[in-house]
């Protein structure tokens, strides 16, 4: 440590000396300002020391400082405790005309010097980060938190530090800014702050939406209507029975498969579909088709029950005849009539029955006669069978 000589009484009015702060971590910037020394021509330095004694018993130079420049009476300038000092307090002096004064004294809190960082250490803009303090003595100290990027400075806001000196605060960064940035955290009035720590970190660009992509739309893939089988409804065309009094052919009805009033609903098909389009021709020919049958149907009744009339009638005619046709027809032999068979054993003559016969063959006659033409008729096409009650008694 340096010193300074034997300390002597100025023979001018002395002015006032200050230093501030008084206590801190090591890096601390230690200002001593003085005023009222008009005795000191403007441009005088007025160097700065520190000393764990008094000034007057001596001092050592700081390295790291400013001395004071006298402007009108009064001076300011500052000095930082180096590093290797062991905490405790320390006196501050203020050298004038090689005249060691004391300014003040400044405790020593901390052999460490505040420290700032970040995370992450690469940031994109608009995303947040968190910075950590450490070491701004003493505890509850204001700290005010800058931003400088891209040549601006933004505004981070203060936090306030805990007992030992430490803080965490979470910052969002600014869209718009890219590229190397800084952080400054700072305590205490004066330039430069008494208390300060920066670190450095990288901004990347926010990426820029492209507004004119425009999502495009997924298409939907809409199931293809299925074609529905619709059953057509069946007609069931009834047993034709003759009347056995009038020997003619009913009127053929067909019967709906539907039962009461109750009508059969059926889906109607899409016209573009093959079965629309077969639907109507099936319909006519179903329908065709039953017609036919019916027709066909009834005239075979009808004929059967034609025939068996005169068929039962022919064969009464043969069972009642107990004659030989020769007694029908009578000949003559050796021309004298023929000798009558005796009959009950009476020997009397049995009576003849050619009349009968030709009654019942003349009955005969008409009826198969008529049954062949009405055959021919049907046959050709050029019949109308006329219709009757379907209550008829089959034989």
């Amino acid at each position: 440590m340096g010193s300074s000589g034997p300390a002597h009484a100025a023979s001018w009015d002395s002015g006032t000396l200050s230093s501030s702060p008084s206590s801190g971590p090591a890096g601390t910037v230690i200002t001593v300002s003085g005023s009222g020394w008009t005795q000191l021509s403007d441009g005088t330095q007025v160097s700065l020391g520190y000393s764990q004694q008094d000034c007057l018993l001596g001092y050592t130079p700081a390295s790291n400082s400013q001395p004071g420049t006298v402007e009108g009476g009064s001076f300011s300038g500052w000095l930082v405790l180096p590093g290797s000092l062991a905490p405790g307090t320390y006196k501050i002096c203020a050298i004038i005309q090689a005249t060691p004064i004391l300014a003040g004294s400044y405790t020593l809190l901390s052999s460490t010097p505040p420290k700032l960082s970040i995370s992450p250490t690469q940031v994109t803009a608009g995303q947040t980060a968190t910075v950590t303090g450490s070491n701004f003595l003493p505890g509850g100290t204001q700290v005010t938190l800058v931003l400088q990027a891209s040549g601006a400075t933004f505004s981070l806001g203060s936090v306030t530090s805990d007992g030992q000196g430490n803080f965490t605060r979470n910052i969002t960064i600014p869209n718009g800014l890219a590229g190397p940035a800084q952080i400054k955290a700072s305590a205490g009035n004066g330039s430069p702050a008494p208390i300060s720590a920066s670190v450095s970190f990288t901004i990347n660009a926010a990426p820029i939406p492209d507004s004119t992509s425009v999502p495009s739309a997924t298409p939907t893939t809409l199931p293809s209507p299925t074609p529905t089988h619709t059953p057509t409804p069946t007609s069931v065309p009834p047993s034709a029975t003759a009347d056995s009094n009038t020997n003619r052919m009913p009127a053929i009805a067909t019967a709906s498969t539907n039962t009461g009033n109750q009508a059969q609903k059926t889906t109607p098909a899409s016209p573009s579909s093959p079965l629309g389009q077969l639907l109507p021709w099936l319909l006519g020919a179903t329908g065709g088709g039953l017609l036919l049958f019916g027709l066909l149907g009834g005239f075979v009744q009808y004929r059967q029950r034609r025939q068996k009339p005169a068929n039962r009638r022919l064969s009464s005619v043969h069972e009642s005849e107990t004659l030989p046709l020769s007694s029908v027809r009578p000949t003559l032999t050796n021309g004298s009539p023929p000798e009558q068979p005796q009959q009950n054993g009476e020997g009397g003559p049995c009576p003849a029955v050619p009349g009968q016969a030709q009654e019942e063959q003349a009955s005969i006659a008409p009826t198969e006669v008529s049954l062949e033409t009405l055959m021919r008729q049907v046959q050709s096409g050029l019949s109308v069978l006329p219709g009757r009650s379907q209550n008829t008694h089959q034989e």
